[in-house]
């Protein structure tokens, strides 16, 4: 992420945010605007949006400084998202463009790694991660977990794990219509906002 900082979302976006229709914003996420803040679910947080000061903040910590990615998909989900149309979860290589947009290293990595790492032989942590942050267990590999980021919209997490044969692997599921409202980059940035929760929720590895 070349950016860090809330404060380098672009202009743009806040602007359009504080022009959109307040009942198009509900009707989408179920979000009510109060005056110019919103309020609502971030994980099993509360994140706020304040469109006058052009922050967004976790309400357990308002002065801390969310980063420029959790600002960013923010907005873009507040902006473009209507969760009544996005479909069933698929692998994100299965979005359109996303077997030429997605690569295996380097900026457009789909950032399973730092999972593979911090939880490929650490079932129990992963698990009680998930349960910190809300997440409901699924079946898939050897432990799965579904986020809801934001209100109506899940990305799971899947976890198989190191073997004496295999290293460790995470895969991610989200919704098969995602696409239709954001452009990959945007996608990409919902999947590292679900790994810098994890990751941060975790702390490091023991040993």
């Amino acid at each position: 992420m070349l950016y860090n900082r809330c404060a380098e979302v672009d202009e743009e976006f806040w602007r359009a945010l504080g022009q959109a229709d307040p009942e198009d914003i509900y009707r989408r996420t179920g979000i009510r605007r109060h005056g110019n803040v919103l309020r609502f679910p971030y994980f099993n947080q509360e994140v706020v949006v304040d469109l006058d000061r052009q922050r967004v903040f976790r309400a357990a910590a308002p002065e801390e400084e969310p980063g420029f990615r959790l600002c960013l998909i923010t907005v873009l989900y507040l902006l473009s998202v209507d969760t009544a149309g996005l479909g069933s979860p698929v692998s994100p290589m299965e979005l359109t463009g996303a077997t030429t947009f997605f690569q295996s290293q380097g900026p457009h990595a789909i950032p399973s790694a730092p999972l593979e790492d911090r939880f490929g032989r650490d079932l129990a942590s992963f698990l009680e991660v998930g349960r910190r942050l809300g997440a409901e267990r699924r079946t898939s590999g050897d432990g799965t977990l579904a986020f809801q980021v934001y209100p109506g919209l899940t990305v799971e997490v899947i976890l198989w794990l190191a073997d004496d044969e295999f290293p460790a692997q995470v895969s991610f599921t989200v919704p098969s219509n995602l696409d239709r409202f954001w452009q990959l980059d945007a996608v990409l940035g919902l999947m590292g906002l679900v790994v810098k929760e994890l990751l941060r929720t975790a702390g490091p590895l023991a040993g």
